[in-house]
């Protein structure tokens, strides 16, 4: 893993620490949400002490309104701040899956950052070892998707989030143009990626879901 900061959120300490022998040498900082008093116990004590002995920051946020996500977006803002680091671009690991109520949480949070200057300047992925999102811009937009062991599996999906939006495409099976997709008529499912770069021209911001490919696991 590469990355110039680390933040942990709601037991990501823990499964950080079983992780390290495979990490190495990292810059971490750990983020203890407090939405509920059960979130001031899942970093275990040990994993608390041990980060705290290293000079780790343990931040309390006690804002029962944002998400875990967000907590930890307005952290790395900090940090980014008193670095003087412009851009930052953020993976969010266990970002999607799980619990239903809690992914739409996660959709919500990764929509609402994007259109939010203030809390995140770079891009934001959600990650699960299934797939990855993140939001695309209004206008055009070219992605790079490589196929192959450890890069991307064919499956795609292209979502209306917030509000309808008319699409154009280039580079899967089933392209599209002047396409109108919004919830509750047309929605972009199970497409498939044909080329290593896919166009996107869309009049609002959509979410872009492309599938992992695991074989080489």
């Amino acid at each position: 893993m590469s990355a110039t900061l680390i933040v942990c959120a709601d037991g990501g300490a823990n499964r950080l620490e079983e992780a390290k022998q495979q990490l190495g040498k990292i810059d971490i900082v750990s983020h203890l949400s407090a939405v509920e008093e059960v979130h001031l116990d899942s970093i275990r004590p040990e994993v608390r002490a041990s980060y705290e002995k290293q000079g780790v920051p343990i931040v309390h946020d006690p804002d029962q309104y944002s998400t875990d996500l967000t907590k930890s977006l307005k952290c790395i803002k900090d940090w980014a701040e008193k670095s003087k680091v412009d851009t930052l671009d953020v993976m969010a690991l266990g970002g999607i899956g799980g619990r239903f109520d809690q992914g739409f949480s996660q959709l919500q949070s990764l929509y609402s950052a994007s259109r939010d200057e203030s809390l995140i300047q770079g891009h934001l992925f959600l990650a699960n070892p299934q797939s990855i999102c993140f939001m695309l811009s209004q206008g055009k937009n070219k992605i790079h998707t490589p196929l192959g062991p450890g890069l991307f599996g064919e499956n795609v999906g292209i979502i209306p989030i917030g509000r309808p939006s008319t699409i154009s495409t280039k580079g899967l099976e089933w392209d599209v143009t002047d396409w109108y997709t919004e919830f509750g008529g047309q929605i972009s499912t199970s497409n498939h990626i044909k080329d290593d770069f896919v166009e996107v021209e869309t009049s609002e911001q959509v979410l872009f879901a492309i599938e992992l490919d695991d074989t080489s696991r």
